[in-house]
C-alpha cells in the first residue's frame, strides 16, 4: 500500500496551524485573476467617459499649443510633463486599487493567512532547470483552460453582435460621439459578461484548490497518534501519573482511618468513614471511602484502631455515591448521621466495643 493510500485521516488543527505558519495554504491564480479583472472592469465602465472627454481635452490642448509654442529644449519638456502627469496618475490610481483588490482577494481565500517565511529568499525558485520542468505542466493547463474560455468568450461576442447588428451597419452614418458610445456600450457588455465567466471559473478553481490541498495534508493513523501523544503525553506515562496519584490519595486516607469517629459499612461493598468534632460547630465530614477491596481495607484499619464500625447498608451506599472525601454530609442525611453517632457515643459510654 502507498504512502497516499494510507493517509486517510483528516489533518488536524496543529497540522493546518504548522502548514500556515509555513506559507502553505490553499491559494487560486484564477480567482485572483477574475477579481482584479472585475476591479478593472468596474473602473473602466466607470470613468471612461470622463477619460475619454480628458484625452480629447488633451489632444485640442496639444493641437492648440503646436502653433503657438516657440520650440524649444524647455518648452518641449514642459509640455510633456503637462501632459504626462495626468496620466500618470490616472495609472497610479487604478494600479494601486487593482493591487489592493487582489491582495484582499488573496487573504479572503486563505482566511488572511500572512506567513513570513515566504519574505525569505528562496534560491531553487530561481532554479532554470525546475522551471523548464514545470513548464509542460503549466502549458498543458493554460491549453485546456483556453480550450473551455475561448468558445466561451466568442459565443458572448456572436451575441451581443447579432443583437446589435443593424445598429453596427449604420455606424458610417453616425456621428464620431454616437459611433464610439455604440462600440462603448458593446465593448462594457463583453466584458461585464467575460468577467462574469472569470468570476465563475476562479471560484471553481479556487475550490478545486482547497479540495486538493486538504488531501495533501491528509495525515496517516500513526500520524495522528503521534501528534496526540506530543500533545498529550505518553498514555502509559500519563497511566502511571493517574495511578501514582491514585496511591497517595489512598494513603493519605488510610492514614484518616484512625481518627474516624465511624465507618460505615455495607457490610463488604461500602465503607464510609465520617468523623464528628461534638466541640466544633460543622457538620460530621467524610474522611474516607471504598467500595469492594478498599472497603476491606478501611474496615480492617478501622478494627485494629478500635474504630467503631456499624452496618448500615442504605447510609454506606448514600454516602459514598453523594459525598466526596473531605466534604461534609449534605443537610437530607443529617438525621441517618445523627443517630448512627447517638448509637456509637453510647456504645462509647458504655465501653469499647465494635459491631
Amino acid at each position: 500500500m502507498s504512502d497516499r493510500d494510507q493517509r486517510t485521516e483528516q489533518p488536524t488543527q496543529q497540522r493546518l496551524k504548522k502548514s500556515r505558519d509555513e506559507g502553505r495554504f490553499a491559494v487560486s491564480r484564477e480567482f485572483a485573476a477574475g477579481v482584479q479583472f472585475l476591479v478593472f472592469v468596474s473602473m473602466l465602465t466607470a470613468y471612461s467617459a470622463q477619460w475619454f472627454q480628458q484625452v480629447l481635452g488633451g489632444m485640442k490642448s496639444l493641437f492648440v499649443t503646436a502653433f503657438q509654442l516657440d520650440v524649444n529644449s524647455a518648452s518641449l519638456v514642459a509640455l510633456a510633463v503637462q501632459c504626462a502627469i495626468p496620466v500618470s496618475l490616472a495609472f497610479f490610481g487604478t494600479g494601486s486599487l487593482i493591487a489592493a483588490a487582489v491582495l484582499l482577494a488573496q487573504m479572503t481565500a486563505s482566511g488572511f493567512c500572512f506567513a513570513t517565511a515566504k519574505l525569505t529568499p528562496d534560491l531553487s525558485r530561481a532554479n532554470p532547470l525546475a522551471t523548464l520542468k514545470e513548464l509542460p505542466s503549466r502549458n498543458r493547463r493554460a491549453f485546456l483552460e483556453a480550450l473551455v474560455l475561448l468558445p466561451v468568450f466568442l459565443g458572448i461576442c456572436w451575441l451581443i453582435i447579432q443583437a446589435r447588428l443593424e445598429e453596427y451597419l449604420r455606424i458610417p452614418l453616425m456621428t464620431v460621439m454616437g459611433g464610439v458610445s455604440l462600440v462603448g456600450d458593446s465593448v462594457a457588455s463583453v466584458l461585464w459578461k467575460a468577467t462574469i465567466v472569470f468570476l465563475v471559473w476562479g471560484s471553481i478553481d479556487l475550490f478545486r484548490q482547497r479540495q486538493r490541498f486538504q488531501s495533501e495534508l491528509k495525515m496517516t493513523k500513526q500520524e495522528v497518534r503521534e501528534e496526540s501523544r506530543q500533545n498529550e503525553g505518553n498514555p502509559e506515562i500519563k497511566m502511571k501519573i493517574r495511578r501514582m496519584r491514585r496511591e497517595l490519595l489512598r494513603r493519605r486516607m488510610m492514614s484518616e482511618v484512625p481518627t474516624a469517629t465511624a465507618v460505615i459499612v455495607n457490610p463488604t461493598h461500602f465503607a464510609v468513614a465520617l468523623r464528628y468534632d461534638m466541640q466544633g460547630s460543622t457538620a460530621p465530614k467524610v474522611v474516607a471511602k471504598g467500595k469492594n477491596f478498599l472497603a476491606l481495607r478501611i474496615r480492617e484499619k478501622a478494627l485494629s484502631c478500635q474504630v467503631p464500625v456499624i452496618e448500615n447498608p442504605p447510609l454506606a451506599q448514600a454516602l459514598y455515591k453523594h459525598v466526596e472525601v473531605g466534604q461534609e454530609i449534605p443537610a437530607n442525611l443529617y438525621r441517618a448521621v445523627a443517630e448512627v453517632l447517638a448509637y456509637v457515643f453510647r456504645l462509647m459510654r458504655g465501653g469499647p466495643s465494635a459491631g
